[in-house]
């Protein structure tokens, strides 16, 4: 009998609609584990070397971990894996939220889905029950959308992970989105769920493999838990406006500050999460300022990245929110410039639609954040795109015919929502430009 692990994972064929349910062996596990692990065997093992990303042949792997489910702190994460449509290499990319333990509790350490659906399908898992339904109604929403609607037709119980209206148009910056907000975002990967015609998985399941010594593994997590127990301490929400004040010193004096006492850093990320420390990175230089040509201290300095860190960032909280079984709790629902909600945007987030393109003001941040986790795009890969067209138009590199089609300003914060909207829409002009990235808007 395995303990920590289930066993099986599922296969999905689009093309034919066969689901099989496939016993792995032992040795499998003992060598790979899971998640990441298990992605790189059945992939190596199974797909054809020269697959096409965006063909039949490629396998779209959703992997729980080892531990996901289990109940041990931070264990909800899950892995998307795939050959990626952006490099043509192996591709991955990590997520937080809920999507992960719910597979693993249907039953199944991993799904692996082959082919192209002749329309636009979702997958439905509960247990052994696993089936492919009609997603034509679902088709044109956004992730926040379809996930509402799968959720109001199927129970609140159950997870979603989905793509949005990017991964339909195959736009090579797409991700995959669970929890409305949380998004396995790097490698485009939506778009390999795009071209297979998969719209949504959904997954229902709360049951946890047998462990080997309940009892052992429930004290080690209970022990470890303590660690985040006590409430911070209010001294914590003082220390990154210290921080700041502190840094222009200590790098004069040649001081690079790492780390800090444990439990500063646990009661700092559960007040800030990752925009805890923005200001701070691009201070010391580990930001990206100006499209990577800028530095911190001289072209973005404290009193301009002060307004996307800690404080100027969680004021804006409604409330705050954790991914599955993590003690830290780190995210957050925010309001919006509109008035509505949204999810509070993370360290890179901050950075991409910050000082890598000049700006400093934490509405447009937030505005083009809400923007890519509905369209369901990697924010990372958005905010470099809309940097690339910013120095190439300041350079006067814009190809003839998109030179003048938008006003293109470092810190122009309409015109940096503006391009946005066009890359979601593949907009023609810079939009489809810049809808596959740089690398590709720089080869045509």
């Amino acid at each position: 009998m395995p303990y920590g692990y289930w066993g099986k994972v599922l296969f999905v064929d689009l093309s034919t609609g066969r689901v099989e349910a496939e016993r792995l062996p032992d040795e499998v596990y003992r060598k790979y584990l899971g998640g990441y692990g298990l992605g790189v065997h059945i992939l190596y093992e199974r797909m054809p070397a020269g697959a096409d990303p965006l063909g039949p042949e490629n396998i779209l792997g959703f992997l729980p971990g080892l531990l996901t489910g289990s109940g041990a702190p931070f264990s909800g994460r899950f892995m998307v894996a795939a050959r990626s449509p952006l490099t043509g290499a192996w591709g991955d990319a990590n997520c937080g939220g809920n999507f992960g333990p719910a597979l693993r509790g249907a039953g199944y350490d991993g799904l692996f889905v082959t082919g192209v659906a002749d329309r636009a399908v979702y997958l439905y898992i509960d247990g052994e029950r696993v089936e492919l339904r009609d997603a034509a109604d679902l088709w044109g929403l956004d992730a926040v959308e379809t996930e509402q609607t799968l959720r109001e037709r199927l129970g609140s119980d159950v997870r979603v992970a989905c793509i949005g209206p990017a991964g339909e148009q195959r736009s090579l910056l797409a991700g995959i989105v669970n929890d409305g907000g949380r998004i396995a975002a790097r490698c485009g990967l939506g778009a390999v769920m795009g071209a297979k015609r998969l719209k949504a998985v959904v997954a229902r399941g709360k049951a946890r493999p047998p462990l080997a010594d309940p009892q052992g593994f429930k004290r080690a997590t209970a022990d470890y838990r303590r660690l985040f127990r006590r409430r911070p301490s209010p001294w914590s929400r003082r220390v990154p406006s210290l921080f700041r004040r502190l840094l222009p010193l200590l790098r004069r004096l040649g001081i690079r500050p790492s780390g800090g006492p444990v439990q500063m850093v646990i009661d700092s990320f559960r007040i800030y999460g990752t925009a805890a420390g923005t200001a701070a990175l691009i201070e010391l230089g580990d930001a990206p300022v100006r499209n990577w040509t800028g530095i911190g201290p001289r072209d973005f300095p404290l009193d301009r990245s002060a307004h996307l860190s800690d404080d100027a960032v969680v004021q804006h909280n409604v409330r705050p929110y954790g991914c599955h079984a993590c003690p830290v709790a780190c995210g957050a629902t925010v309001r919006l410039p509109d008035g509505g909600t949204g999810h509070k945007p993370e360290y890179e987030t901050l950075a991409a639609f910050g000082p890598l393109v000049m700006n400093d003001d934490l509405a447009v941040v937030m505005r083009c954040n809400e923007i890519c986790n509905r369209a369901g795009l990697d924010t990372i890969s958005v905010g470099v795109a809309v940097a690339f067209a910013l120095e190439c138009a300041e350079r006067g590199w814009l190809p003839p015919d998109l030179a003048g089609e938008l006003p293109l300003r470092w810190g122009d914060g309409e015109a940096i929502v503006e391009l946005v909207r066009r890359i979601v829409e593949r907009r023609p002009g810079l939009g489809e430009w810049l809808a596959d990235g740089v690398r590709r808007a720089a080869e045509r």
